[in-house]
């Protein structure tokens, strides 16, 4: 499978797809089981991320590697401790034999004593190390966990959302139109009045001020009745409509929340 064809497969597994590519896709899905095999394995690998709910543990391995830490360390400590007790200098004597040199004052410490106080700071700071590093794992358990749960609600949505657009696309009486908005940009509708349904493309519609928005209505012989709000940047799927044939979309500018009855001339007019 090429990249193109790779990207739409893993986009309609995630939901993450724009219009045009959904569209693509499911038809895509629809008529090529290869490709339809290939969405199927995205979503397995991606229902895999929240298969286990299992505490991600140190492995043996790791745990006795950190653990070995201080006996490497005391293992070496001879090494390094050897030329503190390399041969004293020595002083002649009277008879031309040498004597060893003794200083004044208490000399050093047994050996054992310089090697027993690092080994315990080594043993400290493996222990400390082991405890950070399960505090680590913990903690990229619960984000993992945090995750897979978000991955799981955008695929929930994603997969109803497919739905839907999939029943739009399925319907005997799917039909498009395109009508341009007065303050320019325009909007692509498809729609089926047997599914109740209409999508709504937004392209290069004007942003509103925060307190004015735009209001979805459909017109029929009693007037307008809405149909909800629309942002103008992103799609719209809209269900469950009361459409009937020879009806009218419009769009108004509103104040925000919208109104209960257009209160300025529409900005777009399509006949459905």
């Amino acid at each position: 499978m090429n990249a193109d064809r790779e990207y739409l497969a893993a986009g309609l597994a995630l939901g993450t797809l724009a219009d045009a590519e959904m569209i693509e896709a499911l038809d895509l899905e629809a008529a090529d089981p290869d490709f339809a095999e290939e969405v199927q394995s995205f979503c397995e690998t991606l229902g895999l991320l929240a298969g286990s709910d299992d505490a991600v543990a140190p492995s043996a391995e790791t745990e006795a590697a950190i653990l070995s830490i201080p006996r490497l360390h005391q293992q070496a400590a001879p090494e390094r401790i050897a030329p503190e007790h390399a041969a004293e200098p020595v002083a002649p004597t009277a008879a031309g034999a040498s004597a060893p040199v003794t200083s004044a004052g208490p000399g050093p410490g047994p050996g054992p004593e310089k090697t027993r106080r690092p080994t315990t700071m080594l043993f400290a700071l493996a222990a400390s190390t082991l405890l950070l590093l399960s505090a680590v794992l913990a903690g990229a358990l619960i984000n993992q966990q945090h995750d897979t749960t978000q991955i799981q609600e955008s695929l929930t949505v994603a997969e109803a959302e497919r739905e839907r657009t999939q029943r739009l696309l399925s319907a005997s009486d799917l039909a498009f139109t395109e009508a341009e908005a007065t303050g320019g940009g325009r909007v692509t509708l498809a729609y089926s009045v047997s599914e109740q349904m209409l999508h709504l493309t937004p392209h290069d519609m004007p942003e509103l001020p925060a307190d004015q928005t735009m209001q979805l209505w459909l017109i029929d012989e009693e007037g307008p009745h809405s149909a909800g709000l629309m942002t103008g940047t992103s799609t719209e799927l809209l269900t469950d409509l009361a459409m009937d044939e020879d009806m009218i979309f419009g769009v108004t500018v509103e104040p925000a929340g919208g109104s209960e009855e257009p209160t300025s001339d529409p900005v777009v007019l399509a006949d459905l």
